[in-house]
C-alpha cells in the first residue's frame, strides 16, 4: 500500500485501534493475534458499537461475567477472542470507509439488513463465512451494487 493510501485508509475512520487493526495485512493480523491482543480493543468497539457488556461478550464468544472480569483485570485477550475483535475492527472499518463516517458504520452494522436475511451485520459476522459476507455486501455498495 501506498503511504497517501495508508494516510487515507479507512476515510473518517477517526479511531486510532480500528485504523491500525484494518491496515493490519493477514502475516501481520495472524502474528499480533497469536501474541495476544489488549482487551482495550473489545472494549474499544463496544464504545464504538454503543454495545452493552452482553452483547460485547456475545461479539467475542465469551459470557458477560467473563468479559467483565477480563476487562476490570485487563486481561489480555484469548486466540478466539482476539480473532473476532479484529474480525469485527475491520469490519467497521471498511464499513467507515464505505458509509464516510464511523458513526453511520456503527449504525449500519446494528441494523436488520434484507441482503442478509433480516440479520444485523454484526450478528451474520459472529462466523467467518458471515463475516465474508458482510465484507461482499460492503464491497458491492462500494462499487454500486443496488442490493
Amino acid at each position: 500500500m501506498s503511504t497517501t493510501a495508508q494516510q487515507t485508509f479507512p476515510p473518517k475512520t477517526e479511531d486510532d485501534w480500528v485504523r491500525r487493526v484494518a491496515d493490519w495485512d493477514d502475516a501481520t493480523a495472524n502474528a499480533k493475534i497469536r501474541q495476544g491482543l489488549p482487551i482495550a480493543l473489545v472494549v474499544r468497539l463496544q464504545e464504538l458499537l454503543d454495545l452493552t457488556d452482553e452483547q460485547t461478550a456475545r461479539l467475542i464468544g465469551r459470557s458477560r461475567s467473563t468479559y467483565s472480569r477480563h476487562r476490570k483485570q485487563e486481561t489480555e485477550l484469548g486466540v478466539s477472542e482476539a480473532e473476532r475483535a479484529v474480525r469485527y475492527a475491520r469490519l467497521l472499518a471498511l464499513a467507515a470507509e464505505t458509509f464516510d463516517r464511523l458513526d453511520d458504520a456503527a449504525a449500519w452494522m446494528q441494523e436488520p439488513n434484507r441482503a442478509l436475511d433480516g440479520e444485523t451485520p454484526l450478528e451474520v459476522a459472529e462466523t467467518d463465512p458471515g463475516a465474508t459476507l458482510v465484507r461482499d455486501l460492503l464491497l458491492g455498495v462500494q462499487h454500486g451494487f443496488v442490493l
